[in-house]
Parts: C-alpha cells; sequence; structure tokens
C-alpha cells in the first residue's frame, strides 16, 4: 500500500524548494506516494512542478481529498491528465427530507427544489457509483433524456449522487395517485421507452450489451456445465449487434416526471446494444414477476402488480404499433424466452441474491430456456426485423 503524504497550507514560490525537498525525502523512504490534499490551501505553478518530479518518478500518482479550488487548479493547468485526482466529498444530510423513491441498490430524496439524490446502499461499491455517473454525462451529452448527474457525496457512512434540475416525482407515484391519468402517463412512458431504442450510443465509449453479458458467464461455473455455458454464450453472441442505447432497468422508480417531460434517472446498467435486452429486462419487472409474485411488486417498482402489467400492455401496444392482441400474446411469448436469458444469468448479476433464489432462476432457465434457443433467434429476427 503507498505511503499517504499529506499537503497542507499554501505551497507556492516561498517554499517549493522546501516542500520539494520533504516530499522526495518521503519518496525515497517508503517509495510511491498518495498525496491527501484535504488540508492544502493553494498550490501555486512552482508546487505543481514539484508535483512533475514526483510523477515522474512514479508510474502513477493520486491526490485525493481535493477540493473543488484545488481541482479548478488542477485542471487549468493540464495537470488532471497527469495525475489521478479524487475530490472530496461533501456531506449531504438527508434527514426530514423526502423519500421519493426506492429500488435494489439504492433510495431517492427530494433534497431542494432544483435537487434530488440517489443514496446507495452500503455494499455498492464506489467505483460503480462513480461508473453510473461516467454513463449519465456520457447519455445525456448523447441526448438521452436524463437528469443532469452533478457530483458524488457522502450521506453518513453511504455515497449518493446529487442531481440537479429535476422538480418532480418518480412516474411510480402518478401511477398510484393519479389512476385519472394512469392513459396519459402510461402514453408517455410508452413513448420514452420505444425512443430511448432510437439513440444511437456508436463511439459513445459505452461497452455493449454483449460484452456484459458475456462477461456474467466466467462468474457461472458452480451452476452450469461446460455444455450449457458453451449454449448461453452462443447464444449471446448470435443477438444481431445494435448501436441503439440499452438502458437495462428501465421501470417506474427510476423514470421522473419533470412538468410534461420524462427524465431517466438511473444509468448503473446503460450500454449499447439490441433492445431485445431491455425488452425482456422491463418484461420481467412488468408482467412476469408481478404475474409469480405480485407481493413483491411494490417493494421494487412502488406500483401494484395490475397497474404494472396494465402498463406493460401500454408499452407493447405502443412499442409494435398494434393493437392486435393475437400479435401481442407471440410477441410476448418471445421476449419471455430472452427474459429467461437473464434469469439464467441472476447468480453472476445479483451476487447478493440468497442462494435459494438463485437456485430457482437456475433450474427455471434450464427448464425454460435451453430447449428454446435456436427458436428465439429465429423469432427475432421477425419479431424486430
Amino acid at each position: 500500500m503507498s505511503y499517504v503524504y499529506k499537503l497542507r497550507g499554501r505551497i507556492d514560490s516561498n517554499n517549493a524548494k522546501q516542500f520539494e525537498s520533504e516530499i522526495l525525502s518521503e519518496y525515497g523512504k517508503h517509495g510511491d506516494l498518495v498525496l491527501d490534499a484535504k488540508e492544502l490551501e493553494y498550490i501555486s505553478s512552482a508546487g505543481l512542478r514539484v508535483l512533475l518530479k514526483l510523477r515522474k518518478m512514479q508510474d502513477e500518482l493520486e491526490i485525493t481529498n481535493v477540493s473543488h479550488y484545488i481541482c479548478d487548479i488542477l485542471e487549468v493547468t493540464g495537470f488532471d491528465n497527469l495525475l489521478t485526482v479524487r475530490t472530496a466529498l461533501r456531506e449531504v444530510c438527508i434527514e426530514n427530507c423526502k423519500l421519493i423513491g426506492k429500488g435494489g441498490n439504492g433510495s431517492v430524496y427530494r433534497i431542494s427544489d432544483d435537487e434530488i439524490i440517489k443514496v446507495y446502499t452500503q455494499n455498492t461499491l464506489p467505483e460503480s457509483i462513480e461508473n453510473e455517473r461516467r454513463l449519465g454525462k456520457s447519455a445525456f451529452i448523447a441526448g438521452v433524456p436524463t437528469a443532469i448527474a452533478y457530483d458524488t457525496v457522502k450521506v453518513g457512512d453511504s455515497l449518493g449522487i446529487v442531481f440537479e434540475m429535476v422538480k418532480g416525482d418518480v412516474i411510480a407515484s402518478k401511477f398510484m395517485n393519479e389512476p385519472e391519468n394512469f392513459d396519459m402517463y402510461a402514453k408517455k412512458y410508452a413513448q420514452l421507452f420505444k425512443e430511448i431504442h432510437t439513440i444511437d450510443l456508436s463511439e459513445k465509449g459505452l461497452p455493449t450489451t454483449k460484452q456484459i453479458y458475456t462477461g456474467y458467464l466466467s462468474h457461472l461455473d458452480e451452476w452450469y456445465d461446460e455444455k450449457e455455458l458453451e449454449c448461453l454464450k452462443r447464444f449471446i453472441e448470435s443477438i444481431p449487434e445494435k448501436n441503439t442505447m440499452v438502458h437495462g432497468d428501465f421501470h417506474t422508480n427510476n423514470i421522473m416526471v419533470q412538468g410534461d417531460e420524462l427524465l431517466i434517472i438511473d444509468m448503473a446498467e446503460i450500454s449499447c446494444g439490441n433492445p431485445i435486452f431491455d425488452l425482456a429486462s422491463s418484461y420481467y419487472a412488468h408482467s412476469l414477476n408481478p404475474r409469480r409474485s405480485p407481493d413483491s411488486v411494490m417493494r421494487y417498482l412502488n406500483v401494484t402488480a395490475d397497474i404494472a402489467i396494465r402498463l406493460w400492455d401500454v408499452m407493447m401496444r405502443y412499442y409494435f404499433d398494434t393493437d392486435d392482441s393475437k400479435k401481442i400474446e407471440k410477441y410476448n411469448s418471445v421476449i419471455e424466452g430472452f427474459c429467461m436469458l437473464k434469469e439464467a444469468l441472476i447468480p453472476a448479476i445479483w451476487v447478493n441474491m440468497p442462494n435459494e433464489h438463485k437456485k430457482y432462476a437456475v433450474e427455471d432457465a434450464k427448464k425454460h430456456f435451453f430447449s428454446r434457443s435456436e427458436e428465439l433467434l429465429e423469432k427475432l429476427d421477425e419479431m424486430l426485423g
């Protein structure tokens, strides 16, 4: 582990020589250093030249707890490209703040008229949180209707992301509290779901959905034999590649209503790929799980099982532009088959899930997926073209 060297006060031309002597002496004693800037008030070009000298001696130089002021200095001088800069996290108190949504990896609170905060569960890795913030930024720039992710903050012993310019509630509350407006919100919800699959995310530096799904296979050795794993790999690789956005977790707790606009507030699983991945994931949330376990729906979606099922019907009719019930039934059958692919991967996707639930998912996938894999690919081509 690298030795932590604390930067203090002002470092400028008056003390740069002394600073250089001290920090290089510490490097000689301990080897690679990590710099803690929590108590650093200012650093001039003379101080930065010392950091540059140290950077040339280390393969990588990390500076932590960087204030926004010091961060601005590093950005203006280009040093943010030479150092690994980790900004200091401001602390946010959510006491007495309104809870407006809750999902599997965190809860969303209203902290002001212009800000909300997503507070992650304590077992969520910091790099996963930062990755969601980065993905959200990339998505916003690409034109995805999403809330603007601002900074990562501390909330007690947890971490959170503050989102700016979001005034409203998650759409789940609209479905529950305004039944007279169900049709209006359901149509908007369905429009957004279809719209994201028209957004081209190629060359945006995002992972492909197929890469993500293939990556899960290396964690499934204890659940499947070699032949089954090869079947899963072959199936994933055979799904036609697309360059469109895949949200990965589109449901009523991840969509906010802001005036006449709907915004996506969860970007943890965004990728670039075939819409079938989203159709399958949302089918599980809105249709399959509500029919299998209706009592669990409120816990995950904040709507009743009946509302979720009605909503999926609107989504399908709008997505495929048809009121033909037989066609909808046929498409649902194909989507449910692809839903079984994600179910097959559950032990790798939700590692903290109880083993009995993982076992059920694997057994269900073995029963319903493997025998249909070739047929599903043919029907997918027919369904999506």
